[in-house]
C-alpha cells in the first residue's frame, strides 16, 4: 500500500496586504498656501470681497500689486516681523495639533491606511483627501479660535483696518489656505 502524500501550505495573504499598505506611502496630505502670482491674488481678493468697481476694489487691487503673495504673508504672519512690530501668530502647526483637530485628521488618515491595506486604492485616496480637507478647515478656523491665544491687533492697526482680529481684515490669506493630496 502506498501512503498518500500530504502537503500543507499556508497562505496568510500578508505579502499582498503589505503591498497594498505600502501604497499609502505614495500619497501625502498637505495644508498650506500655494504660491500665486499677483494677478491670481488680485482676482482672489476681489472675488472674496464681492466687488468689481469702486474704492474698495481699487484698494484691493493696490494691495494685490504688492510683491508679497498669500503664501509669503502667512509665513510672515506665523513667524512675526520685528521690523513691522508684528508678533508671531502661528497658524498651521497649532491648528493641526489642537486635540479635536488632530483627532479628526488622524481618524481620516487611519481610514485611508485601512482602505489601502484592504486593497481599495480609491477609498484610500479619498481618505487622504478628507484628511487634507480636515486640515484645511482646522487652519482656516484657527484665525478665530480662542485657543490660538493671539493678542488683538494694535490700536493703530484697528484704526487702519477696522478690526481687532488679526489676519481677517479681507479674509484672503485665510481663504487661500488649501488642503491637497500629492503623489510622491
Amino acid at each position: 500500500m502506498i501512503a498518500p502524500k500530504i502537503t500543507i501550505a499556508r497562505k496568510s495573504g500578508a505579502k499582498a496586504a503589505l503591498a497594498h499598505l505600502l501604497k499609502v506611502t505614495k500619497y501625502a496630505a498637505y495644508v498650506g498656501i500655494p504660491a500665486t502670482t499677483r494677478a491670481d491674488r488680485s482676482e482672489q481678493l476681489l472675488r472674496l470681497a464681492g466687488v468689481k468697481t469702486g474704492q474698495k476694489a481699487k484698494k484691493l487691487r493696490k494691495a494685490a500689486k504688492e510683491d508679497v503673495n498669500n503664501a509669503e504673508l502667512l509665513f510672515i504672519f506665523s513667524k512675526g516681523s520685528p521690523i513691522r512690530g508684528q508678533e508671531p501668530r502661528p497658524v498651521l502647526e497649532p491648528a493641526m495639533a489642537a486635540q479635536d483637530n488632530a483627532a479628526i485628521i488622524s481618524r481620516e488618515i487611519g481610514g485611508s491606511i485601512k482602505a489601502f491595506a484592504d486593497g481599495d486604492d480609491a477609498k484610500g485616496v479619498l481618505g487622504m483627501q478628507r484628511a487634507a480637507l480636515a486640515g484645511q478647515n482646522a487652519a482656516r478656523k484657527w484665525f478665530t479660535d480662542p485657543r490660538n491665544n493671539w493678542k488683538p491687533n494694535a490700536l493703530s492697526t484697528i484704526r487702519a483696518k477696522g478690526s481687532d482680529k488679526p489676519g481677517i481684515d479681507t479674509g484672503a490669506m485665510r481663504a487661500a489656505i488649501q488642503g491637497i493630496v500629492g503623489e510622491e
